[in-house]
């Protein structure tokens, strides 16, 4: 980590000109992009455990230099910049604020001595982040200004549970972007396929080149995306190396898309897999895997976040919308490419056989969505927060209570389009052959299957504060929540009664890894996701493992040299096994110790166990860098001699 460095300021001014280049934006036809430099303003600033406070809630001022990202409406100025880039050289601090207008209230004098309140739109500010001057050299100010502006415009988390966390509007409407590996260029892009097409001519990574796709569909209306297509399937030949380079794009296109609010993305994605589908047989197999892939993660996702408990209590449900849409596109796939779907391999494990992970995806849809038909929701779906955002008059605003009280809705589901006339000749069939799978305790598993989240590095963050620690993700299993699916299939005709007990069987004595849920302390902290949120789902389940992925990011931020050093069996563990499972803990038996991370095997052994660095009277203290908030270090306690874990 560099300390007490000193950036000339010439050079400052001219990075965040380079990373407000126009050739880093794409600017819908409709709007006008207008960089704006303001060499010294006075401006209201105080901030909070990470939030910016409201004008109206403080009265220091402070001054800055800034830089205005200003999207205009066609010769209609804006009222205020989307996104600043503020440089307070006193301090030697530069900040990233992005703004978005809400509806919220305010304050007035009605008559002398009354004070009322009354609705109006107001624009609402919020820190993406701050850069320490002091602490970072030149490349690495270049690279955290432009990861920050990405983040401003794509919102800094990919389950987005607050404000700061989602897209701004202007992005989920398709009216603009960033994209931060662009550069050179001085105008901004207004044809959302060329945007696309720089982007895979480009060496930017797969997340950035997965949200310069997101921009294109967002774009571009649903009967218009063969150009998309086209050019998916022109870049495919620069990528042999890759033999699933185009499903892995999409796979990071569906990790990190924010649904709300619910647009004509989803038809636009659709058109774009059934367009390269009809190319041939092995472009079908690849878009049938693709779609199978979103389905079986919709389900996990809906499994763990059901829309009885979670999102408002169903109040904001455009995943159930996404795995309708998608269910409906994916059976006529099937129709299309039956032999697909048909074959079977008793030499293959479950989990590579293609035909069974495509009949997985299947049934398990299948199950999700025909749980929730007639489920009550709101006109439109939406949270708390988004209804508060001001959107175009074509997404109306939901009343509140529609939001609060499941009573007062009267939209249900899927209403009038029940599962069975969905399903052709061709699809129960595949249907039926999915449930005889269930013979597998692979597939019995996947009934139970769900995904949760956490930051268990944010167990010290104060309640409400903004925790930008890296959320890592949970493969979690339930036999309660299991069998309720396989009763469910039972009732509709897919498992017959002398299938029924056997299979029931595998399920009860299938052995689990990881660890119950019920013995690992974890807490729970309000605006925050958690793995306590599992045990509102089903009080049984077991966290499995860590996934890979999640794991191996939050590694990468940690030098594990001195860990190989002393325990060189446990560090080759740490990075190479597939089944690792890491969760905070908050010890009884050894209170002064506070919370630690615990790593555990397959078999729910701790293999390693990581103390958080404090001193008397003084919390643990977080570093931010490029959006992304890391403890300094971490004194290993449970392999033997004493070290420390740094971050990078």
């Amino acid at each position: 980590m560099a300390e007490q460095l000193s950036i000339p300021p010439e050079f400052i001014r001219e990075a965040i000109g380079r990373a407000l280049a126009g050739g880093h934006f794409f600017v819908a036809p409709t709007r006008r992009l207008r960089i704006e430099h303001v060499a010294s303003e006075q401006a209201i600033w105080e901030v909070f455990r990470g939030h910016l406070l409201d004008a109206s809630h403080s009265r220091r001022m402070e001054e800055f230099e800034t830089w205005n990202v200003i999207l205009d409406e066609g010769s209609k100025a804006a009222e205020a910049p989307v996104v600043s880039v503020r440089w307070q050289q006193g301090q030697q601090r530069v900040f990233i604020v992005r703004r978005i207008l809400t509806h919220g209230f305010e304050a007035y004098e009605d008559s002398p001595g009354v004070i009322l309140s009354r609705e109006v739109q107001k624009w609402v500010a919020e820190l993406v982040g701050t850069i320490a001057l002091d602490t970072v050299d030149k490349d690495e100010l270049e690279s955290d200004l432009a990861r920050y502006l990405f983040l401003a415009v794509i919102g800094t988390s990919r389950l987005p549970i607050t404000s700061l966390e989602s897209p701004l509007p202007a992005f989920s409407l398709g009216h603009f972007a960033y994209l931060p590996g662009f550069a050179g260029a001085d105008r901004a892009c207004d044809n959302p396929e060329e945007f696309l097409r720089a982007a895979l001519e480009s060496k930017v990574s797969t997340f950035e080149l997965a949200k310069a796709l997101e921009i294109a569909l967002r774009a571009t209306p649903p009967d218009a995306v063969a150009g998309i297509a086209r050019l998916l399937r022109e870049a495919a030949p620069r990528h042999t190396a890759e033999p699933d380079w185009c499903g892995g794009l999409f796979r990071a296109l569906f990790n990190s898309v924010a649904l709300s609010p619910y647009t004509g993305y989803v038809d636009a994605l659709i058109a774009v897999l059934t367009d390269l589908a009809s190319h041939g047989e092995a472009d079908a197999a690849q878009s049938i895997d693709t779609s199978g892939y979103m389905l079986r993660h919709l389900c996990r996702h809906l499994t763990a976040f059901d829309l009885s408990v979670f999102h408002n209590f169903g109040a904001n449900y455009p995943d159930a919308l996404f795995l309708d849409a998608l269910l409906a596109a994916y059976l006529r796939l099937i129709d299309a490419h039956p032999g697909l779907l048909d074959a079977t391999s008793d030499d293959l494990p479950a989990t590579n056989d293609p035909c069974r992970m495509r009949r997985r995806a299947l049934r398990q849809a299948c199950l999700v969505r025909s749980s929730y038909e007639g489920h009550r929701v709101p006109d439109a779906p939406t949270s708390m927060g988004e209804n508060a955002r001001v959107l175009p008059a074509e997404f109306a605003r939901v009343p509140e209570e529609q939001i609060l009280q499941a009573v007062r809705r009267s939209r249900r589901l899927f209403e009038g389009r029940p599962l069975a006339g969905l399903l052709s000749e061709t699809g129960r069939r595949v249907l039926m052959q999915s449930c005889e799978d269930l013979r597998n305790p692979t597939e019995v598993r996947e009934l139970g299957m769900a995904v949760f989240l956490d930051r268990p590095m944010g167990v010290f963050k104060e309640p409400g504060e903004v925790d930008r620690t890296p959320l890592v993700s949970y493969e979690a299993f339930s036999r309660m929540l299991a069998a309720k699916r396989m009763a469910q299939a039972m009732a509709g005709g897919w498992i017959d009664a002398e299938s029924h007990g056997p299979t029931l069987d595998v399920l009860n004595e299938m052995p689990l890894e990881g660890r119950p849920l019920n013995e690992i302390a974890v807490g729970e902290r309000p605006g925050v996701v958690s793995l306590g949120d599992a045990t509102k789902a089903a009080p049984d389940f077991w966290i499995l493992r860590t996934t890979p992925s999640s794991l191996d990011a939050l590694l990468s931020h940690f030098d594990l040299s001195e860990l190989e050093r002393i325990a060189p069996d446990c560090a080759e563990w740490l990075q190479n096994n597939r089944h690792v499972l890491l969760v905070s803990h908050s010890s009884a038996d050894r209170p002064s110790a506070g919370s630690t991370l615990r790593f555990y095997d397959r078999q729910g052994t701790l293999r390693l166990e990581l103390g958080f660095e404090t001193t008397p009277g003084r919390d643990v203290q977080y570093r931010e860098r490029g959006g992304v908030e890391l403890v300094e270090r971490f004194r290993v306690l449970s392999v033997g001699d004493s070290a420390w874990l740094r971050s990078k």
